[in-house]
């Protein structure tokens, strides 16, 4: 595992834009695996800057998100809503290229088996961009027993709370791309930013892996590089 340490959360946006755009170039039908939330979205700024700039080429890119939450479709706090405001067609990917988990399906394993075969399909996955929770959640695999393929899982009511969504609404479920298939990417990018992901930044480093910290699984990965500004290094 190779780290490298930048100043800003802006300098690590630029560092990880450097390096996708230098993958695509080499392989401009690349599949990759996407997460959203607050860390990435320096990271998709900087893309749809490039790309208005056509300064990076995602237009034959594939995408398949990480996660997505078990919400209406049309609820804004969806991944697929997050996805549309500020990654699709903005940064360049375009949207009939792009998978993501239906929510809406009638029947959740079955979607879970659906979109493994898609990203099979695809020919597997060839960089994972991935934040890292103050947990060391990656995805939505969380802390303890550790599920391997795209599964099903119920996240804890605090989390289902900072995402907005009203007590009636719980249990909150999601569905989440497992460890096995985030670890069978080529390559694997992790962006941390931010003084509360310095133990899990630590985490990742050192290993071992363990249930508790959801993050240690990926540290034996053969090409995963961490990018973090000083506050998310701290630790190290």
């Amino acid at each position: 595992m190779r780290t490298r340490v930048l100043e800003t959360s802006a300098e690590v946006a630029s560092a990880a834009a450097d390096l996708l755009a230098g993958e695509v170039a080499a392989l401009p039908d690349m599949a990759l695996a996407l997460p959203t939330g607050r860390t990435p979205l320096p990271f998709y700024d900087e893309l749809a800057r490039r790309h208005q700039a056509a300064a990076i080429d995602l237009r034959r890119a594939r995408a398949f998100n990480i996660d997505e939450v078990v919400l209406p479709r049309e609820d804004p706090r969806t991944c697929r809503a997050f996805m549309a405001r500020h990654v699709w067609e903005r940064t360049g990917l375009r949207r009939e290229l792009c998978g993501i988990p239906d929510a809406g399906a009638a029947d959740l394993e079955a979607e879970c088996r659906r979109y493994e075969d898609a990203i099979a399909t695809a020919g597997g996955l060839d960089l994972a961009i991935l934040g890292v929770g103050t947990d060391g959640h990656v995805a939505y695999n969380l802390p303890g027993p550790i599920t391997l393929p795209t599964h099903v899982v119920r996240l804890p009511d605090g989390l289902a709370a900072s995402l907005g969504v009203p007590a009636e609404a719980w249990p909150l479920r999601a569905i989440t791309m497992g460890l096995g298939t985030i670890r069978s990417a080529r390559a694997i990018l992790v962006i941390a930013t931010g003084a509360s992901k310095a133990t899990a930044v630590r985490a990742l480093a050192r290993g071992p892996a363990d249930p508790e910290w959801p993050c240690t699984f990926l540290t034996s990965h053969p090409d995963i590089l961490v990018l973090a500004d000083h506050a998310a290094a701290a630790a190290l």
